[in-house]
């Protein structure tokens, strides 16, 4: 069989895998890493691609995952031409966007042994126990590579059937809302913005508010949203957090947003430095730090630092809060349904292709909705 035969042939048999079946000796690293694996996916590719090269190939060696190693093989190459696409295709959410080979505790020229992998740049000392763990099985103890494939794809299938039941449920209680209002929608996304690991949120929401003005404004005709990227991508480029573009490929809007930190004069430096070289004709920073500024004298150094940038460079910067801003923009759309949709939309959008919206958000925001609906019927 190929590489990709023998992935498409795990994932059959996970399908249909008696969870009770697989020994204990298996299910205690693997365990360790699928729970882990919103924070480690890079982990799970690595040893997904590891496991099909034992399989396609049993005398190699898979501790040894670069070519640089006597004996090597390149992990990297066999990852990005056949695992990641297969992630890509059957679990988005954990697929690495180039290869998972491109973190320091893969990378890096340090063999996957007991001895070696010590040195591994992996912070969880449990997770890194569990990851090497799994190696000296295969390699030193002989243990079968199929059965540790198949279990991490059982355990995959399960988490993603849970998952989709969180967003069936999610987007139904977004459509069940009664009576919206501007005060209602800032009042539920604080609460939102207000979860843990949180810094996403904002975004999602100020992107589902140029989704649904960009058709409505003179301003952004013939422009276009860029589609929004992972905050975590290896080879994310870019200006800002979202990006309105020209129809000839030109940067137009830029938005940048920072959570829970004040707006400074060294952030607007930082703007200013990163598209000297570049015409925008406009760049928002907004924050979800409370009062915007950490200071009244912070923020008069902002506006005046703005302001001779605007006269020198002609460099167009607005510093705002998120939720004034939010409020601003709520004025102008005509259905608050439609916000609170897209944005829910958004979410699980988010959640299906990236780790970066966990299911505890999503959770919190069906309790929000939830919540709201009983209070207005």
């Amino acid at each position: 069989m190929t590489e990709k035969e023998i992935l498409a042939e795990a994932y059959k048999m996970a399908e249909n895998l008696a969870i009770d079946t697989v020994s204990n000796e298996i299910k205690q690293d693997i365990d360790v890493l699928i729970d882990k694996i919103d924070s480690n996916k890079s982990l799970v590719s690595a040893l997904v691609t590891s496991l099909v090269k034992k399989i396609y190939e049993p005398s190699q060696d898979v501790r040894l995952h670069r070519t640089d190693f006597e004996n090597g093989y390149s992990a990297r190459v066999l990852d990005t031409q056949v695992t990641s696409p297969f992630f890509k295709d059957n679990f988005p959410k954990y697929a690495n966007k180039e290869s998972a080979f491109l973190t320091l505790a893969t990378r890096e020229r340090i063999k996957w042994t007991k001895e070696e992998g010590d040195n591994l740049k992996i912070r969880d000392k449990k997770l890194k126990s569990c990851f090497l763990n799994i190696f000296e099985q295969i390699e030193v103890l002989n243990s079968p590579p199929k059965d540790y494939l198949n279990y991490i794809f059982a355990k995959l299938i399960a988490l993603s059937k849970i998952e989709k039941a969180l967003f069936d449920t999610t987007n139904l209680q977004s459509e069940n809302l009664d009576t919206l209002n501007i005060h209602l929608i800032i009042k539920m996304l604080e609460e939102h913005f207000d979860t843990k690991q949180s810094s996403r949120l904002p975004v999602v929401a100020i992107y589902a508010m140029y989704e649904i003005l960009l058709p409505k404004f003179e301003r952004y005709k013939n422009k276009k949203l860029v589609t929004l990227q992972v905050h975590t991508s290896s080879d994310k480029h870019g200006f800002g957090d979202i990006e309105i573009y020209t129809n000839d490929n030109q940067p137009f809007e830029i938005v940048e947003i920072k959570h829970n930190i004040p707006i400074d004069k060294y952030l607007i430096f930082d703007i200013a430095k990163k598209i000297q070289n570049i015409k925008i004709n406009r760049y928002y920073i907004l924050t979800t730090f409370e009062h915007c500024f950490a200071s009244i004298e912070s923020e008069k150094e902002v506006i005046d630092y703005i302001l001779e940038l605007k006269k020198i460079k002609n460099i167009d910067i607005i510093a705002n809060g998120i939720i004034s801003t939010l409020k601003y923009y709520l004025r102008f759309i005509d259905n608050y349904q439609e916000f609170i949709d897209i944005y829910t939309q958004n979410l699980i959008k988010d959640a299906k292709n990236s780790t970066e919206i966990k299911n505890f958000h999503l959770e919190k925001w069906t309790e929000i909705l939830k919540k709201y609906q009983l209070s207005i019927q």
